[in-house]
Protein backbone atom coordinates (compact mmCIF):
# COMPACT_ATOMS: atom_id res chain seq x y z
CA UNK A 1 0.00 0.00 0.00
CA UNK A 2 1.27 3.47 -0.58
CA UNK A 3 1.65 6.76 0.67
CA UNK A 4 -1.61 7.81 -1.05
CA UNK A 5 -3.85 4.87 0.08
CA UNK A 6 -2.84 5.83 3.67
CA UNK A 7 -3.59 9.52 3.53
CA UNK A 8 -6.90 8.62 2.01
CA UNK A 9 -7.97 6.75 4.99
CA UNK A 10 -6.73 9.60 7.35
CA UNK A 11 -8.62 12.11 5.53
CA UNK A 12 -11.52 10.65 6.94
CA UNK A 13 -10.52 11.40 10.30
CA UNK A 14 -11.61 14.72 11.55
CA UNK A 15 -9.52 17.52 10.89
CA UNK A 16 -8.29 18.52 14.66
CA UNK A 17 -8.03 14.76 15.38
CA UNK A 18 -6.22 13.90 12.25
CA UNK A 19 -3.81 17.12 12.80
CA UNK A 20 -2.65 16.05 16.71
CA UNK A 21 -2.56 12.22 16.02
CA UNK A 22 -1.85 11.92 12.15
CA UNK A 23 2.00 11.26 12.44
CA UNK A 24 1.06 8.72 15.78
CA UNK A 25 -1.65 6.70 13.41
CA UNK A 26 0.58 6.16 10.35
CA UNK A 27 3.85 5.61 12.51
CA UNK A 28 1.53 2.54 14.05
CA UNK A 29 0.39 1.28 10.76
CA UNK A 30 3.61 1.36 9.17
CA UNK A 31 4.94 -0.66 12.06
CA UNK A 32 1.79 -2.77 12.25
CA UNK A 33 1.90 -3.38 8.72
CA UNK A 34 5.90 -3.91 8.02
CA UNK A 35 5.66 -7.58 7.29
CA UNK A 36 2.35 -8.29 6.84
CA UNK A 37 1.18 -9.28 3.51
CA UNK A 38 -1.00 -7.18 0.82
CA UNK A 39 -4.09 -8.92 2.37
CA UNK A 40 -3.26 -8.21 5.67
CA UNK A 41 -2.47 -4.81 4.66
CA UNK A 42 -5.48 -3.78 3.28
CA UNK A 43 -7.74 -5.10 6.54
CA UNK A 44 -5.65 -2.88 8.67
CA UNK A 45 -6.60 0.01 5.98
CA UNK A 46 -9.73 -0.65 6.22
CA UNK A 47 -9.96 -0.71 10.24
CA UNK A 48 -7.69 2.59 10.01
CA UNK A 49 -10.02 4.57 7.92
CA UNK A 50 -13.53 2.56 9.02
CA UNK A 51 -12.37 3.97 12.57
CA UNK A 52 -11.90 7.28 11.13
CA UNK A 53 -15.11 7.55 9.83
CA UNK A 54 -16.87 6.43 12.78
CA UNK A 55 -14.88 9.56 14.63
CA UNK A 56 -16.52 11.86 12.08
CA UNK A 57 -19.88 10.15 12.38
CA UNK A 58 -19.82 10.10 15.80
CA UNK A 59 -20.50 6.56 16.00
CA UNK A 60 -17.71 5.33 18.48
CA UNK A 61 -18.23 2.67 21.14
CA UNK A 62 -18.63 6.01 24.00
CA UNK A 63 -20.78 8.41 21.85
CA UNK A 64 -24.74 8.29 22.07
CA UNK A 65 -25.28 7.16 18.39
CA UNK A 66 -22.42 4.22 18.95
CA UNK A 67 -24.28 3.28 22.23
CA UNK A 68 -27.76 3.48 20.82
CA UNK A 69 -26.94 1.60 17.70
CA UNK A 70 -25.24 -1.37 19.75
CA UNK A 71 -28.20 -1.43 22.15
CA UNK A 72 -30.82 -2.15 19.12
CA UNK A 73 -29.05 -4.41 17.00
CA UNK A 74 -30.80 -7.21 18.32
CA UNK A 75 -34.01 -5.60 17.87
CA UNK A 76 -32.84 -4.73 14.30
CA UNK A 77 -31.99 -8.20 13.41
CA UNK A 78 -34.74 -10.17 14.77
CA UNK A 79 -36.70 -7.23 13.20
CA UNK A 80 -35.26 -7.65 10.07
CA UNK A 81 -35.44 -11.36 9.83
CA UNK A 82 -38.82 -11.45 10.91
CA UNK A 83 -39.99 -9.71 7.71
CA UNK A 84 -37.28 -11.63 5.27
CA UNK A 85 -38.97 -14.84 6.27
CA UNK A 86 -42.67 -14.03 5.45
CA UNK A 87 -41.39 -12.25 2.20
CA UNK A 88 -39.91 -15.63 1.38
CA UNK A 89 -42.14 -17.69 1.79
CA UNK A 90 -44.68 -15.12 0.67
CA UNK A 91 -42.86 -15.19 -2.67
CA UNK A 92 -41.94 -18.81 -3.14
CA UNK A 93 -45.80 -20.03 -2.92
CA UNK A 94 -46.70 -16.58 -5.91
CA UNK A 95 -43.42 -17.68 -7.84
CA UNK A 96 -43.45 -17.06 -10.96
CA UNK A 97 -40.27 -17.95 -13.60
CA UNK A 98 -38.61 -14.73 -14.63
CA UNK A 99 -39.32 -13.56 -18.37
CA UNK A 100 -36.36 -11.11 -18.24
CA UNK A 101 -33.04 -10.18 -17.28
CA UNK A 102 -34.28 -7.33 -15.36
CA UNK A 103 -36.32 -9.28 -13.20
CA UNK A 104 -34.05 -12.08 -12.89
CA UNK A 105 -31.75 -9.25 -11.23
CA UNK A 106 -34.73 -8.36 -9.66
CA UNK A 107 -35.35 -11.67 -8.17
CA UNK A 108 -31.87 -12.22 -7.31
CA UNK A 109 -31.65 -8.97 -5.35
CA UNK A 110 -34.86 -9.90 -3.57
CA UNK A 111 -33.44 -13.49 -2.37
CA UNK A 112 -29.72 -11.68 -1.27
CA UNK A 113 -31.48 -9.78 0.71
CA UNK A 114 -33.82 -11.93 2.48
CA UNK A 115 -31.37 -14.46 2.80
CA UNK A 116 -28.87 -12.50 4.11
CA UNK A 117 -31.35 -11.07 6.73
CA UNK A 118 -31.80 -14.22 8.06
CA UNK A 119 -28.50 -15.82 8.46
CA UNK A 120 -27.76 -12.16 10.03
CA UNK A 121 -30.51 -12.81 12.99
CA UNK A 122 -28.71 -16.22 13.27
CA UNK A 123 -25.41 -15.23 13.90
CA UNK A 124 -26.46 -12.12 16.04
CA UNK A 125 -28.31 -15.23 18.16
CA UNK A 126 -24.45 -17.02 18.22
CA UNK A 127 -23.00 -14.16 18.89
CA UNK A 128 -20.89 -13.91 15.93
CA UNK A 129 -21.32 -10.21 15.47
CA UNK A 130 -18.61 -9.52 12.49
CA UNK A 131 -20.59 -12.37 10.42
CA UNK A 132 -23.80 -10.59 11.64
CA UNK A 133 -23.08 -6.85 10.17
CA UNK A 134 -20.59 -7.71 6.80
CA UNK A 135 -24.55 -10.25 6.78
CA UNK A 136 -26.22 -6.64 7.53
CA UNK A 137 -24.11 -5.21 4.76
CA UNK A 138 -24.47 -7.00 2.30
CA UNK A 139 -28.90 -6.60 3.13
CA UNK A 140 -28.42 -2.91 2.53
CA UNK A 141 -26.39 -3.50 -0.44
CA UNK A 142 -29.18 -5.91 -1.92
CA UNK A 143 -31.80 -3.25 -1.11
CA UNK A 144 -30.24 -0.33 -2.77
CA UNK A 145 -29.56 -2.57 -5.72
CA UNK A 146 -33.63 -3.51 -5.71
CA UNK A 147 -34.57 -0.14 -5.27
CA UNK A 148 -32.64 1.05 -8.19
CA UNK A 149 -33.70 -1.67 -10.30
CA UNK A 150 -37.63 -0.92 -9.76
CA UNK A 151 -37.33 2.90 -10.35
CA UNK A 152 -35.72 2.53 -13.69
CA UNK A 153 -37.64 -0.53 -14.51
CA UNK A 154 -39.00 1.20 -18.22
CA UNK A 155 -42.79 0.73 -17.16
CA UNK A 156 -42.57 3.13 -13.89
CA UNK A 157 -40.30 5.86 -16.01
CA UNK A 158 -43.36 5.65 -18.38
CA UNK A 159 -45.66 6.71 -15.07
CA UNK A 160 -43.42 9.13 -14.16
CA UNK A 161 -40.85 7.33 -11.99
CA UNK A 162 -38.08 9.18 -10.49
CA UNK A 163 -38.42 10.13 -6.38
CA UNK A 164 -42.50 8.97 -6.46
CA UNK A 165 -41.27 5.58 -7.44
CA UNK A 166 -38.58 5.20 -5.18
CA UNK A 167 -40.54 6.85 -1.86
CA UNK A 168 -43.03 4.15 -3.09
CA UNK A 169 -41.03 0.88 -2.96
CA UNK A 170 -39.59 2.41 0.08
CA UNK A 171 -42.53 1.85 2.29
CA UNK A 172 -41.46 -1.97 1.89
CA UNK A 173 -37.56 -1.86 1.35
CA UNK A 174 -36.79 1.20 3.71
CA UNK A 175 -37.22 -1.07 7.00
CA UNK A 176 -35.20 -3.43 5.61
CA UNK A 177 -32.42 -1.16 4.85
CA UNK A 178 -32.54 1.14 7.81
CA UNK A 179 -32.15 -1.65 10.51
CA UNK A 180 -29.48 -3.43 8.80
CA UNK A 181 -27.88 -0.30 8.48
CA UNK A 182 -28.23 -0.23 12.75
CA UNK A 183 -26.25 -3.52 13.06
CA UNK A 184 -23.99 -1.68 10.68
CA UNK A 185 -23.47 1.46 12.37
CA UNK A 186 -22.42 -0.26 15.68
CA UNK A 187 -19.49 -0.25 16.85
CA UNK A 188 -17.63 -3.77 17.08
CA UNK A 189 -16.06 -3.07 20.35
CA UNK A 190 -19.99 -2.11 22.28
CA UNK A 191 -21.77 -4.97 21.11
CA UNK A 192 -21.57 -7.59 24.06
CA UNK A 193 -21.57 -11.64 23.89
CA UNK A 194 -25.32 -12.10 23.66
CA UNK A 195 -27.32 -12.78 26.68
CA UNK A 196 -30.75 -15.18 26.99
CA UNK A 197 -32.78 -12.09 27.37
CA UNK A 198 -30.61 -10.18 24.33
CA UNK A 199 -31.30 -13.56 22.34
CA UNK A 200 -35.34 -13.07 23.47
CA UNK A 201 -34.94 -10.03 22.33
CA UNK A 202 -34.09 -11.40 18.55
CA UNK A 203 -36.76 -13.76 18.72
CA UNK A 204 -39.24 -11.42 19.52
CA UNK A 205 -39.30 -8.68 17.12
CA UNK A 206 -38.91 -11.37 14.46
CA UNK A 207 -42.15 -12.89 15.70
CA UNK A 208 -43.70 -9.37 15.89
CA UNK A 209 -42.23 -7.86 12.74
CA UNK A 210 -44.52 -10.01 10.35
CA UNK A 211 -47.66 -8.32 11.74
CA UNK A 212 -46.12 -5.28 10.33
CA UNK A 213 -46.00 -6.87 6.64
CA UNK A 214 -49.83 -7.51 7.00
CA UNK A 215 -50.32 -3.59 7.97
CA UNK A 216 -48.11 -2.05 5.35
CA UNK A 217 -51.58 -2.78 2.66
CA UNK A 218 -53.11 0.22 0.54
CA UNK A 219 -56.43 -1.68 2.19
CA UNK A 220 -55.80 -0.94 5.43
CA UNK A 221 -57.90 2.01 6.78
CA UNK A 222 -54.63 4.12 8.86
CA UNK A 223 -53.54 4.69 4.74
CA UNK A 224 -56.14 7.31 4.80
CA UNK A 225 -54.31 9.12 7.64
CA UNK A 226 -54.04 12.40 7.83
CA UNK A 227 -50.70 14.35 7.80
CA UNK A 228 -50.68 14.71 11.26
CA UNK A 229 -50.97 11.47 12.81
CA UNK A 230 -48.72 10.28 9.68
CA UNK A 231 -46.31 13.25 11.12
CA UNK A 232 -46.91 11.51 15.22
CA UNK A 233 -46.16 8.28 13.83
CA UNK A 234 -42.72 9.20 12.69
CA UNK A 235 -41.68 11.93 15.40
CA UNK A 236 -43.10 10.15 18.79
CA UNK A 237 -40.47 7.43 17.78
CA UNK A 238 -38.01 9.88 16.88
CA UNK A 239 -38.38 11.69 19.76
CA UNK A 240 -38.24 8.49 21.83
CA UNK A 241 -34.53 7.70 19.85
CA UNK A 242 -33.16 11.18 20.88
CA UNK A 243 -33.39 10.57 24.47
CA UNK A 244 -29.92 8.49 23.81
CA UNK A 245 -28.45 12.07 24.05
CA UNK A 246 -29.68 12.14 27.83
CA UNK A 247 -28.93 8.55 28.34
CA UNK A 248 -32.09 7.03 28.49
CA UNK A 249 -31.35 3.84 26.37
CA UNK A 250 -34.85 2.22 27.53
CA UNK A 251 -36.85 4.63 26.15
CA UNK A 252 -34.39 5.23 23.05
CA UNK A 253 -33.87 1.45 21.58
CA UNK A 254 -37.43 0.95 21.10
CA UNK A 255 -37.32 4.13 19.93
CA UNK A 256 -35.02 3.31 17.02
CA UNK A 257 -35.90 0.20 16.46
CA UNK A 258 -39.94 1.25 15.81
CA UNK A 259 -38.67 4.35 13.92
CA UNK A 260 -37.54 2.21 10.60
CA UNK A 261 -41.07 1.16 10.20
CA UNK A 262 -42.71 4.03 10.40
CA UNK A 263 -40.29 6.12 8.70
CA UNK A 264 -40.35 4.26 5.95
CA UNK A 265 -44.30 3.22 5.56
CA UNK A 266 -45.03 7.34 5.95
CA UNK A 267 -41.94 8.74 3.95
CA UNK A 268 -44.09 8.54 1.13
CA UNK A 269 -47.50 9.87 1.90
CA UNK A 270 -46.17 12.74 4.31
CA UNK A 271 -44.05 13.54 1.14
CA UNK A 272 -47.66 13.93 -1.21
CA UNK A 273 -49.42 15.55 1.38
CA UNK A 274 -47.14 18.14 2.36
CA UNK A 275 -46.42 18.95 -1.51
CA UNK A 276 -43.01 17.86 -2.05
CA UNK A 277 -40.10 17.40 -0.94
CA UNK A 278 -39.02 21.35 -0.80
CA UNK A 279 -41.62 21.75 1.89
CA UNK A 280 -40.91 18.50 3.54
CA UNK A 281 -37.26 19.21 4.22
CA UNK A 282 -37.23 22.51 6.22
CA UNK A 283 -40.21 20.97 8.13
CA UNK A 284 -38.24 17.93 8.84
CA UNK A 285 -34.85 20.16 9.59
CA UNK A 286 -36.90 22.11 12.07
CA UNK A 287 -38.61 19.01 13.75
CA UNK A 288 -35.59 17.80 14.42
CA UNK A 289 -34.04 20.88 15.52
CA UNK A 290 -36.78 21.41 18.06
CA UNK A 291 -36.74 17.88 19.20
CA UNK A 292 -33.00 18.37 19.60
CA UNK A 293 -33.69 21.37 21.83
CA UNK A 294 -36.24 19.63 23.90
CA UNK A 295 -33.96 16.85 24.91
CA UNK A 296 -30.83 18.27 25.36
CA UNK A 297 -33.13 21.04 27.77
CA UNK A 298 -31.63 20.47 31.41
CA UNK A 299 -29.60 18.13 30.69
CA UNK A 300 -27.95 16.15 33.62
CA UNK A 301 -24.42 16.22 34.31
CA UNK A 302 -24.08 12.53 35.06
CA UNK A 303 -23.06 11.00 31.72
CA UNK A 304 -25.69 7.43 32.10
CA UNK A 305 -28.30 9.99 33.00
CA UNK A 306 -31.53 8.71 33.61
CA UNK A 307 -31.13 5.45 32.01
CA UNK A 308 -29.11 4.13 34.74
CA UNK A 309 -25.50 2.74 34.90
CA UNK A 310 -23.79 2.25 31.15
CA UNK A 311 -27.66 2.08 29.71
CA UNK A 312 -26.92 -1.66 28.68
CA UNK A 313 -30.10 -3.24 28.73
CA UNK A 314 -29.05 -6.59 30.00
CA UNK A 315 -31.17 -9.04 32.39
Amino acid sequence: MNQLTLRAALALYPGRYRRERGEELAAVFADTTADAGRLATARELLDLGAYGLRLRTGLTSTSAGGRLAALTSPLAAGAVAGLAAVAMVADYSAYQAPHSARVLLILLAFWVLNGSAVLSAGAVLLGRWTAARLLAGMTALAVVADLLLQVTTPTWQFLGGGLWELLYDFQWDGPFLLWALVLVAAPRDALPTPTWWQRGMVVASAALSPFLVLETSFYRSWHHLDLPWRAAMVCIPLLMALTALRGWYVVAVPGLAALAWTLSINLNAIWQQTGGMWRLLPMAALTVTAMVGLVMLRRPSGSAGAGGGDGRLTA
